[in-house]
């Protein structure tokens, strides 16, 4: 229906369909849609009719108005359109219209709401990057869920999405672990006991979280001792090298880090379709920036960079005077491959936005190197993620690591779930795994990702307000109906429902409904799944406030066939909230239960 109202108002307005702006109100006493259409020409309209009629927007916006009635493509699907204010023109759809959709619904099930919006377009989106030989940290779980979420959306607009995950698994991060690792090793005592006994038969958590405090351990030691900065940076060049000295000790612990964040991914339901790692770029890395010396990199100091600079951004060095490459020089050659290996129509990065200047000059150089990838590539600095006790920090080990706060939260929501609920231990850790982790899930998602999250745990798992956990139990409401009800088959069967009357309840879902496949598109255009979370939410307020005034299933009326009826109507309602709901959730890559 958005784009038949678009294309009414480019044809009255003389505007490109793309330049005309088609909002959802957030006040629905304004509309199922609104337009700022007459707002947005008036003044070119005016020096372009200088003898019109109209003396501001409002007057032109009723002209447009009075155009659009007459509009023979609106005429079945547009019950009225006023207008409002300074000249917003609102739309309203008719009942039949609503109805319609209501029945797109029902049977469509799983695939309402996809769009075409993408046309197939190719997406290349990068998320989630933990660096091995660490834990991952709520920034990484922030990414993981976002880029996860946005993929999906991004899918279910038309496009074709290749998940990829980069990750650190060499650098000075891993020299430090693996320093103090052989440290531990060779010294006895307690560390010594603990790495060999992590070492010949550990559970993978422990290796990892051995790993982490090597890694820590070597981070302090690197910033409070020259020789030993020294030292490590000597490992570092070695493992670079792959240097037999300590090329075996690198690839077991690599590989006890790689399990891990796989099974750690798995647990969230986060799927990747290729893993790439910094040790099989960082080669190629240089060789690129090396052979475009003097073109595009100079030389400087012994260093070679980038001038930023002659493109108003800043320099940067992408091969040290050690020879090095660079985080730089590593991100320029992956860029190429990733295109090499599945050319794309976009790429998009997902990092913290501290990295937003950094990528601006990774994007001009790719660029210069790849002109062919000019205006393919996109980067999207989220804002950073924040606990009660403030921001986080990898390197002091005073964090609440991504893994401890999912548990923390499936534990809280363990303690919610009453003792008489009827539910086996297995449906209880089911429910609870399911609920803790699309709390976080929720609670990341539904805020501007632009902006700083602080994530509240008690907040998160509240069962009322805008939170994971009301929109689940929210659609098990739904589903609870649904086993009640022994029509089920009767859903599609509504053909005649134009005629019935409904009530202001029923009219406020039918007509939230209706808004899924645009909130989708919405929230792709603007990187946003919070767009989609705020819909989410709006469509359980609505659904709860008619379960709560009406019933579904025994109708209280004499009359047989009203009531039937509207039983009928209701049921599909219900099924179409909850279908609603569930495909929506599934986008933010939070599992629905049909029990809570």
């Amino acid at each position: 229906m958005r784009e038949k109202i678009i294309i009414s108002l480019a044809g009255v307005t003389g505007l490109e369909p793309e330049k005309i702006q088609l909002e959802i109100p957030e006040n629905e006493d304004f509309g199922d849609y609104s337009s700022n259409a007459a707002l947005s020409t008036f003044e070119n309209a005016k020096l372009q009719n200088p003898n019109a009629k109209w003396k501001n927007a409002r007057d032109l916006a009723e002209e447009i108005v009075s155009k659009l009635e007459k509009d023979s493509r609106l005429k079945d699907h547009i019950d009225r359109i006023e207008v409002a204010g300074a000249g917003f023109i609102n739309f309203w759809l008719t009942k039949s219209d609503l109805v319609r959709n209501l029945k797109d619904v029902v049977e469509q099930r799983e695939k309402y709401g996809d769009t075409n919006l993408l046309k197939s377009k190719r997406i290349n989106f990068e998320f989630g990057q933990p660096n091995t030989h660490k834990l991952p940290h709520i920034g990484h779980l922030f990414s993981y869920i976002y880029g996860s979420a946005m993929s999906n959306i991004l899918e279910a607009a038309g496009g074709q999405i290749r998940r990829v995950n980069y990750q650190g698994d060499i650098g000075l991060h891993v020299a430090k672990c693996l320093w103090a690792l052989r440290q531990a090793s060779t010294k006895g005592g307690q560390a010594g006991l603990a790495y060999q006994k992590v070492k010949e038969g550990g559970a993978l958590t422990d290796r990892v979280i051995l790993l982490q405090k090597m890694y820590q351990e070597g981070s302090t030691a690197y910033d409070s001792n020259e020789t030993t900065k020294n030292e490590i940076n000597g490992l570092n060049k070695k493992i670079y090298e792959g240097d037999s000295e300590i090329v075996d000790l690198w690839k077991q612990t690599r590989e006890w880090s790689i399990e891990y964040y796989k099974k750690f991914e798995e647990r969230l339901g986060i799927k990747f379709d290729r893993y790439y790692f910094e040790s099989e770029v960082h080669s190629h890395g240089k060789e690129t920036v090396e052979a475009n010396v003097d073109k595009i990199f100079k030389k400087s100091e012994g260093a070679l960079i980038f001038e930023g600079s002659k493109y108003g951004l800043h320099d940067r060095v992408f091969v040290t005077n050690y020879g090095t490459p660079t985080y730089e020089a590593k991100d320029l050659y992956l860029e190429v491959l990733k295109y090499k290996e599945w050319p794309y129509d976009l790429l998009i990065i997902t990092t913290a936005h501290e990295q937003n200047d950094y990528f601006n000059v990774i994007y001009r150089a790719l660029e210069e190197v790849n002109p062919e990838l000019r205006g393919k590539l996109h980067h999207i600095g989220f804002g950073m993620v924040n606990l009660k006790t403030g921001k986080m920090s990898s390197r002091t080990g005073e964090i609440i690591g991504a893994v401890e706060l999912v548990n923390l939260t499936i534990d809280a929501v363990k303690k919610l779930i009453k003792e008489e609920s009827g539910l086996s231990v297995e449906e209880k850790n089911d429910i609870a795994e399911k609920v803790g982790i699309g709390a976080i899930k929720y609670s990341f998602l539904k805020n501007n990702p632009l902006q700083d999250t602080k994530f509240d745990l008690e907040e998160s798992i509240a069962k009322e307000g805008n939170s994971g956990p009301y929109i689940q139990y929210t659609y098990a409401r739904t589903q609870s109906v649904r086993k009640k009800s022994k029509r089920v088959e009767e859903f599609k069967s509504i053909n005649n429902l134009t005629k019935q009357q409904f009530n202001d309840e029923e009219t406020a879902v039918m007509r939230k409904l209706v808004q899924f496949q645009d909130v989708i598109a919405m929230s792709a255009k603007m990187y946003s799944p919070n767009v989609l979370c705020n819909y989410l939410y709006d469509v359980a307020k609505k659904f709860n406030n008619f379960y709560d005034k009406h019933r579904i299933l025994d109708i209280k009326s004499e009359n047989v066939e009203e009531r039937e009826s509207i039983s009928k109507f209701r049921i599909a309602l219900t099924e179409a909230a909850g279908t609603v709901l569930k495909n929506g959730l599934n986008l933010l890559g939070i599992e629905s239960s049909e029990r809570m």
